[in-house]
């Protein structure tokens, strides 16, 4: 008879250890929570940032969150952004956006006269290690944004 066959009336046996046993195997259950990676509002409070409100002055981009601005975004860290408001206290509609290095990473978003926006990034809008500017089709259009940086 083959090794690890069974007979009739014999157990299942493999090579010469006599016949396999089963061992009962126990998990433990983890039901302490430190709130480390699973408390988003922990998470929030401990690595959450908010910008101050910049309007887009001078005809071009504007700083938001950069290392010169204050308060002030720290180099080395991941920027992950989760709202953005946009306020628009002109006579016309505008059309605002966020940007890096001169590059659009947004789409613009229509604005109305004298109305505001808040655009929220669910799963988070992740920027990186960059600094961030804002932009507008015209001066005096207010930005803001929340998020976390790790």
């Amino acid at each position: 008879m083959p090794i690890g066959s069974k007979g009739t009336n014999s157990p299942l046996v493999y090579g010469n250890q006599g016949p396999l046993q089963q061992v009962p195997v126990t998990l433990e259950l983890i039901t302490q929570d430190t709130g480390a990676n699973t408390n988003p509002r922990r998470l929030e409070s401990d690595e959450g940032f908010r910008s101050a409100v910049v309007a887009r002055a001078g005809g071009v981009a504007t700083p938001l969150w950069t290392i010169a601005t204050v308060p002030a975004r720290t180099a080395g860290q991941i920027t992950t952004v989760y709202t953005l408001c946009i306020e628009n206290v002109t006579a016309a509609a505008v059309t605002g956006w966020l940007e890096i290095a001169g590059v659009a990473i947004t789409v613009p978003f229509h604005i109305a006269s004298n109305d505001s926006v808040v655009i929220d990034f669910v799963a988070g809008f992740r920027i990186g290690n960059f600094d961030i500017n804002c932009n507008a089709s015209v001066n005096g259009v207010n930005f803001h944004i929340v998020g976390t940086e790790i």
